[in-house]
């Protein structure tokens, strides 16, 4: 068995330890031979940008020995060896724009050294671009591989930095594309494609492929290549969890798969994810994502700022144009749009492309899988009820009651955690707040729990399964527990449950919150005989 490490972004490192590796290197011959000189493609943090620029590189490098075996060896490619200039702005230094020109000024100056040109700093960074393109391009076209280029703005949203993030990053573009006539190759990656920024406007030449179906599984693993790389690790896997092959693979599909970036219908698997999965023995079903995921605090900034309701918000439909560009001007002001806040979750890998309506120009969007749900509502909590309180919710207390049916315990438990609720952030909670919390709390520790639940009369606030226990649940605020019950028994939500009771004990479920007391007020529960 080749061995993984799902630690690295190397190509070379990857090869020379015989480790595994997805071939995507079909992918960069289609790039670098189709024609285009300036390519651009958007994609979650640690979904494998670094790697394919690295792959690039090292193409570039005329590195034919480390290839063999890889699609690009059975294609026709000349494997000339060109100057290759990467930059990676998210180890840059971006406190300040100040500083941050000063260490892209410090990186082109340092690669000019390497083909003896001495370049003065105080020249500034378009000069000793161009300079150093046209000195380096004497013997061969350069190649130019730009990653995670939306750091510096990303980091700067509320700063007051922004603005001159951008100057530079603006700066450096033009100077790249002022020279296009010694470039061989640009490539550009980045999670967000930040709209009205000037940067994208000042290389209006970028062949765009972050929402282009050839490219869509460039990175990421399908499920054949995840079955073909990874076959010995599936069948330890299987081996240790005493699991059939299908639901093995079932269970890894649920957890880690589901992400689409085109209208196309195939998708692709987490590479990070699959990665940790298996170099930890491939049978502890944990989520890596969440750890590794980037922005988790900006993301449930703007959706606390929007009201963003998951249940809700995720019915309507967004365009194109808007999940794949957004402006981070309209990030900074005191009003936030769903839409807004819809668009960043799909840059930062929390959501994706669940359905493409006809036309293919507007979609409905999802959770990708059980992983970025977690990840996502775990996080939100503390934007409904506080971080506090968030950390007092437990999996290990609080699904054993509802899994025992100890609704009175798991009731004051649940009443216990919104006690620890900051009173500055409880004053501000609107109604559907406290729905949502509960809804985001039990999601977070992985509960099967649904919410807007259709029925022939209406829609159930919530439906949780725990053990053999089934819940079907009303919320209402600043009224009754027992309204709640009756609207469930009068609007008939458990019917399509009523088949469920030979195996399970299905409980109707109201709950009623109090904004005077910031809590829940009251709750009656009736279990269907």
């Amino acid at each position: 068995m080749k061995t993984i490490d799902p630690t690295t972004s190397s190509f070379k490192k990857l090869i020379e330890y015989d480790n595994v590796y997805v071939d995507k290197t079909g992918y960069v011959f289609d790039l670098i031979c189709g024609g285009c000189t300036y390519y651009f493609c958007s994609r979650p943090r640690r979904f494998g940008k670094s790697l394919m620029i690295s792959t690039i590189e090292t193409v570039f490098e005329g590195r034919r020995d480390l290839f063999e075996g890889l699609e690009i060896s059975r294609r026709d490619y000349d494997w000339k060896i060109h100057p290759v200039f990467r930059f990676d702005f998210s180890s840059g230094e971006c406190s300040s724009s100040k500083a941050f020109s000063k260490w892209l000024n410090y990186k082109i100056c340092e690669f000019a050294s390497d083909y003896g040109l001495k370049l003065a700093k105080r020249d500034g960074i378009k000069t000793n671009t161009e300079k150093l393109i046209r000195k380096a391009s004497q013997t061969a076209r350069c190649v130019i591989l730009v990653d995670e280029y939306d750091k510096p703005l990303s980091d700067n949203v509320y700063t007051g930095e922004a603005e001159g993030m951008r100057g530079v990053i603006k700066e450096f573009f033009e100077a790249v594309k002022a020279m296009a006539e010694y470039l061989r190759f640009v490539f550009i990656t980045g999670v967000t494609r930040y709209a009205k920024v000037s940067i994208f406007s000042s290389m209006n030449n970028l062949f765009d492929i972050s929402m282009d179906e050839n490219y869509s599984s460039m990175f990421g693993y399908t499920q054949k290549e995840l079955e073909k790389n990874f076959k010995e690790y599936i069948s330890k896997g299987c081996a240790a969890t005493e699991l059939e092959t299908d639901e093995y693979l079932l269970l890894l599909k649920m957890k880690y798969d589901g992400y689409r970036f085109s209208t196309g219908d195939e998708t692709v698997y987490n590479p990070v994810s699959i990665g940790m999965f298996f170099a930890k023995g491939g049978k502890f079903f944990e989520s890596f994502w969440a750890d590794t995921g980037g922005n988790a605090k900006l993301v449930v900034d703007m959706a606390r700022r929007a009201n963003f309701n998951i249940v809700d918000d995720l019915r309507h439909p967004v365009t194109k144009s808007l999940v794949s560009s957004h402006d981070i001007v309209e990030m900074t002001g005191s009003e936030v749009s769903s839409d807004l806040v819809k668009s960043l979750l799909y840059q930062s890998g929390y959501l994706t492309i669940r359905e493409s309506l006809p036309g293919g120009q507007a979609f409905l969007l999802d959770f990708p899988n059980a992983e970025v749900r977690e990840a996502f509502s775990s996080n939100l909590i503390g934007a409904y009820i506080g971080d506090r309180a968030a950390a007092c919710f437990s999996p290990y207390l609080i699904l054993p009651l509802f899994e025992r049916g100890d609704v009175l315990s798991a009731m004051n438990a649940i009443r216990a955690i919104y006690s620890s609720v900051p009173c500055e952030i409880a004053a501000g909670l609107k109604e559907h707040s406290y729905h949502m919390a509960f809804y985001c709390m039990m999601k977070s520790i992985g509960a099967d729990i649904d919410a807007e639940v259709s029925s022939s009369k209406g829609r159930a606030d919530a439906v949780l399964k725990a053990g053999n226990h089934m819940y079907v649940i009303e919320f209402k605020t600043d009224k009754s527990a027992d309204e709640a019950l009756a609207q469930i028994r009068n609007k008939e939500y458990h019917a399509q449950y009523e088949a469920w009771k030979a195996e399970c004990n299905v409980h109707l479920l109201g709950i009623a919150f109090s904004t005077k007391d910031r809590n829940i007020s009251d709750w009656k529960e009736y279990t269907v005989r």
